[in-house]
């Protein structure tokens, strides 16, 4: 963006080692870290996300800050949220000329992620998700984003491939599980491109790939959907195992109700939980919270 200050360029392995070396840091493998030294793949991941000035997001773990600076200089209205103690203060002092941006230090999977989003950008407000996540992290994170309805207009994500891969999965694949059913409900998902191993310092054993996720409209009430979530982890906790056997000990009531509920959702008995789309599971909740007792 015009007039922005420059940046020095830490997607360049030589100068990013030097800038750590100088703070006294240095990546922490059991953290997860491994920082992005690709330039044009940084800048892919911006570009996909489709922010302009005054835009507002959230990034996580923004590391040495590969994605934190092209967004800060692209005029985004930006709250980067970093576990590591020295990295989120060498970040911040890194960014002091850009106001609009703020750089925390927390634990991303503590947060209570609708009530920071409006504690830091005002009520209702719904900023873009932008980050290379932890890898060690990124399952857990998702949850708590579904679990609050995901508070974003859309993220754009780095996951390791095979994650990116069960969040696309489609029914009846070897890949679709608990993850993939929630994914669905709640966004639409797209795997955008492949990013390899080689792009990163350290370099990791997996390759990677970028996720844009799109939120999608509710089909279920709260109480509905409390029961969706209980009634999904119970059918893919013994994934191999009948609907009718996964799900028998969810019931209060008879089995003979259950069979009923089965078929009252169009499901068949013999049905395996790998089977079932985002919307049979929700049809089977909003069934048993509204005629059954669970």
């Amino acid at each position: 963006m015009p007039g922005m200050p420059e940046l020095p360029d830490l997607t360049s392995p030589r100068r990013l080692m030097l800038y750590l070396k100088q703070r006294g840091l240095q990546p922490r493998r059991g953290w997860g870290q491994n920082f992005l030294v690709d330039g044009n793949i940084a800048r892919k991941i911006v570009e996909a996300a489709e922010l302009a000035p005054g835009d507002t997001a959230v990034e996580i773990g923004p590391g040495a800050g590969a994605l934190t600076a092209l967004l800060a200089q692209r005029g985004v209205f930006l709250l980067a949220l970093e576990l590591d103690g020295g990295l989120a203060a060498a970040l911040a002092e890194l960014l002091q000329p850009f106001p609009h941006v703020r750089v925390l230090q927390g634990d991303a999977l503590k947060v209570k992620w609708r009530e920071f989003v409006e504690a830091h950008f005002g009520p209702g407000a719904a900023p873009a998700l932008v980050a290379n996540l932890p890898y060690k992290i990124s399952g857990p994170l998702l949850y708590n984003f579904f679990k609050e309805n995901f508070p974003f207009t859309k993220a754009v994500l780095m996951f390791q491939k095979e994650v990116a891969e069960r969040l696309v999965a489609a029914p009846g694949g070897a890949s679709y599980g608990a993850i993939s059913v929630f994914c669905r409900y709640y966004t639409d998902a797209a795997i955008l491109f492949p990013v390899s191993r080689h792009v990163f310092w350290p370099r990791p054993k997996v390759d990677s790939a970028v996720v844009r996720l799109q939120p999608r409209r509710r089909l279920l009430d709260p109480g509905e959907e409390a029961l969706f979530w209980q009634i999904v982890q119970a059918s893919f906790r013994q994934r191999r195992k009948m609907l009718v056997n996964s799900l028998d000990g969810l019931f209060s009531r008879s089995r003979e109700d259950l069979l009923d509920l089965l078929h009252r959702a169009g499901v068949e008995p013999q049905a395996r939980a790998e089977e079932l789309s985002p919307e049979q599971f929700a049809m089977m909740a909003r069934i048993a919270y509204n005629y059954y007792e669970i």
